[in-house]
């Protein structure tokens, strides 16, 4: 029973961290959003796999059209990284949510 309680606690230590970043703009509060386990992943994943996990844990954002901000940035390019805008562990992004209507300029 000892080297099993080892095994589990070795394995959980090899997982590594947990990489996140920051919503700010929904619900007029900041969450943290759980984006990958690893480094490689979180490296890889890009906007619209950003995008997919803001609506997974605030589902009133589903129907809408997401507008995300970092930094001075719009992360308006889906397919591009989120490494290629400079986003890291607990970085905060805006989100805004886009209304139908109102003027266009």
């Amino acid at each position: 029973m000892h080297s099993t309680g080892t095994i589990e606690a070795e394995g959980a230590h090899r997982m590594g961290k947990l990489y996140q970043v920051v919503v700010s703009g929904v619900r007029g509060g900041k969450v943290t959003v759980d984006l990958s386990n690893t480094e490689e992943q979180f490296k890889s994943m890009t906007v619209e796999q950003l995008r997919e996990k803001i609506r997974q844990k605030f589902p009133e954002t589903a129907d809408g059209n997401l507008r995300l901000i970092f930094t001075d940035k719009n992360l308006d390019d889906d397919k591009k990284p989120l490494s290629e805008y400079g986003i890291q562990h607990m970085s905060v992004i805006q989100v805004v949510l886009r209304l139908p209507g109102g003027l266009r300029a």
